[in-house]
C-alpha cells in the first residue's frame, strides 16, 4: 500500500491511501489521485502514474508541463520511499509526502513456522524438516526486510534448499536403503519443493506481465490526453505512431499473461468502471471493439447519459416511442443482419418520432431528406410522403446503412453511422485525403478509431457516434436511468466517468 499526506493543493490537509498495482495522478475523473482542475492548474489531466514493481512503487512523469518533483529534483521515473516529498507541475503545484507501507503486523518467526509446519505433514525425514525450518527462517527473514510482502531472494533460497534435500537423500539412501518410507517422503519433499520453485516462478512472470500491461495502458492513456488536446495534425500524426506501438506492446503483455493464466487475462481485459463495460459491451455488437478507448469519447458518452438520465419526463416519452416502434425497427434490420445497436439512429435524429421535420427539410423518424428517400424507393410528392409511413422508411433506412458498410466494409459499423450524420460524401472525401498518406489504404487507417484520434472528422460527427452508444446504453437499462417508473423509485445513478460540459451543437447537415 502507499499513502500520499497531502501538503498544499486542492488536498491539502487529506490522506489518500491505495493499494493498487497502477495509480493514476491527475485532475482527470478518472484518476486515483484526482487533484481539482480549477484550484490545482499545474497539473494535467493524467500528469503522473505510480506503477507497483514487486517490492516498490515507482512514480512516472507522462510527459504533462511542469513535470514530476521528488525531494526538489525533477524526475521522469523514480522508486518512492517513506517520506520522500513529492511535487505534481512546476512551482507552486501541489506536494504530497509518500508513505510506503506493505505489512506492518509481518511476524517473521510465525511465517517461518508456518513453512515448517507444511513441509512437516508431508515428510517424516527429520533431517530434511530442519532444512527447510532453516530455509523457511532464511525466507522469513527476507520477507521482513522486503516490508513484509515477496521477496525476490525467495527464489534463490528455494533453489539452494533443493540442492541441499537432495544431497541428504543421496547420503540417507546409501545408509538406509531399506527405510524405503523416510526416501519416499525424502523424494516428495524434493517434488514439492520443485513444485513451489515452479509456481512461484510462474506467478512471478504473471506479476512482471501485469506490470508491464499496466504501464503500457497508463501510457496509453497519456498520449490519448495529449491527442485530445492537439491541434497540429503533424504532432497528432506522431501521437498516434506512437499510441500504435504502445497499444501493440500492451496487447502483447496480454496475450501473453492469457498463455500463463487466461482467466487473469480475461479479468484484466475487463477491468475498468461500470461504463467502460458498458461501452465494451456495445461496441461489441458494432464489430467495433478498441483496446483503448479514447478518454474523451467515454467522457463525451458519460455526458449523454447524463443528459438522458436528466431529461425525466421527456426521456419517459421518447422511450415509449422507441418500445412501440422497436419490433418492426429490429425485423427490418436483422433481414439485412444489421446489429440491433445501430438503429439508435433513430433515437439521436428524431426521438422515434415519425413525424420529426427539420429546418433542412429532412423528415420522418429516420430524418430523410426528399433526394434521399427517392432515391431508396420511397414516394414523396405533392400526394404522398411514405417519409411519415415507419415500415416503408425504416426499411429504406437499415437499405442505405446496408449500402454504406457495403462501401466502406461490413466491420465499419461506426464508419456507416457517422456517414449517416455526415453524408457518405463527406467522409469519402475523408477516406481519399488518409489514402494519399503512407499506408493510408490499409484498414487500420480508414478505421472509425483512427480518424477519430486524428480529428479527420468534423466536431459534430465525433460528437454524434458517443450520442447513439449513450442511447443504446440507457435503453439497456430503463429502470435504472429513470426511463420506467419503478415503486420505489429507483435510485441508481448513471456511471458517469468524468464531468464533462456541453458543447455548442453545429446545424447537422441534411441527407
Amino acid at each position: 500500500m502507499i499513502r500520499f499526506n497531502h501538503i498544499t493543493g486542492s488536498l491539502a490537509g487529506t490522506t489518500t491511501e491505495l493499494d493498487k498495482r497502477s495509480i493514476r495522478v491527475g485532475t482527470s475523473g478518472d484518476c486515483d489521485v484526482r487533484y481539482d482542475l480549477v484550484r490545482d492548474a499545474e497539473v494535467g489531466r493524467y500528469h503522473a502514474a505510480v506503477v507497483r514493481k514487486e517490492n516498490a512503487y515507482h512514480l512516472l512523469d507522462l510527459g504533462q508541463a511542469g513535470g514530476v518533483w521528488v525531494n526538489g529534483e525533477r524526475v521522469q521515473s523514480q522508486a518512492l520511499k517513506s517520506g520522500d516529498r513529492v511535487r505534481f507541475g512546476g512551482e507552486g503545484g501541489p506536494e504530497a509526502e509518500v508513505a510506503v507501507v506493505f505489512d506492518p503486523n509481518y511476524d517473521a518467526a510465525k511465517d517461518a513456522a508456518q513453512m515448517v509446519e507444511t513441509f512437516k505433514e508431508r515428510s517424516r525425514e527429520t533431517s530434511a524438516v530442519r532444512i527447510v525450518a532453516a530455509a523457511a527462517e532464511r525466507v522469513a527473514e527476507e520477507r521482513a526486510k522486503a516490508g513484509g510482502t515477496k521477496s525476490r531472494r525467495t527464489m534463490e533460497v528455494m533453489a539452494a534448499t533443493i540442492h541441499e534435500v537432495g544431497d541428504l537423500m543421496k547420503t540417507q539412501t546409501r545408509k538406509r536403503w531399506v527405510k524405503i518410507v523416510g526416501v519416499v517422503a525424502g523424494a516428495s519433499l524434493v517434488v514439492i519443493s520443485v513444485l513451489s520453485f515452479v509456481l512461484y516462478r510462474k506467478q512471478q512472470q504473471i506479476n512482471q506481465l501485469l506490470d508491464q500491461k499496466a504501464r503500457y495502458d497508463t501510457e496509453l492513456g497519456a498520449i490519448q490526453e495529449r491527442m485530445a488536446l492537439e491541434r497540429d495534425s503533424l504532432k497528432l500524426t506522431q501521437l498516434e505512431r506512437e499510441f500504435q506501438i504502445t497499444q501493440a506492446n500492451a496487447m502483447q503483455a496480454l496475450a501473453q499473461l492469457a498463455e500463463k493464466d487466461r482467466a487473469k487475462a480475461e479479468q484484466v481485459a475487463e477491468s475498468g468502471d461500470e461504463l467502460d463495460r458498458e461501452i465494451r459491451s456495445i461496441l461489441r455488437q458494432f464489430d467495433a471493439a478498441a483496446y483503448a478507448v479514447p478518454p474523451i469519447f467515454k467522457e463525451r458518452v458519460a455526458y449523454h447519459i447524463e443528459v438522458l438520465r436528466k431529461a425525466g419526463p421527456t426521456a419517459r416519452i421518447i422511450y415509449r416511442r422507441k418500445v412501440n416502434y422497436w419490433p418492426q425497427i429490429t425485423a427490418e434490420f436483422k433481414a439485412l443482419e444489421l446489429p440491433e445497436a445501430m438503429a439508435y439512429v433513430a433515437w439521436t435524429e428524431s426521438q422515434f418520432n415519425p413525424m420529426a421535420k427539420s429546418s433542412a427539410g429532412a423528415r420522418g423518424m429516420w430524418q430523410m431528406t426528399r433526394t434521399t428517400a427517392q432515391s431508396l424507393g420511397l414516394r414523396v410528392d405533392g400526394a404522398v410522403d411514405e417519409r411519415t409511413d415507419v415500415p416503408k422508411q425504416t426499411r429504406a433506412a437499415a437499405k442505405y446503412l446496408a449500402g454504406l458498410l457495403a462501401e466502406f466494409g461490413e466491420d465499419a459499423f461506426m464508419l456507416a453511422m457517422a456517414s449517416y450524420n455526415k453524408g457518405e460524401n463527406g467522409v469519402r472525401r475523408v477516406l481519399r485525403k488518409v489514402a494519399q498518406t503512407p499506408g493510408g489504404f490499409k484498414k487500420s487507417k480508414r478505421d472509425f478509431w483512427h480518424l477519430y484520434r486524428l480529428k479527420l472528422l468534423p466536431e459534430e460527427t465525433r460528437e454524434y457516434v458517443p450520442k447513439i452508444i449513450a442511447a443504446a446504453i440507457v435503453c439497456a437499462h430503463p429502470e435504472k436511468y429513470g426511463l420506467i417508473k419503478v415503486d420505489p423509485p429507483d435510485s441508481a445513478t448513471a456511471p458517469v466517468a468524468a464531468k464533462a460540459t456541453p458543447r455548442p451543437a453545429a446545424a447537422r447537415p441534411a441527407r
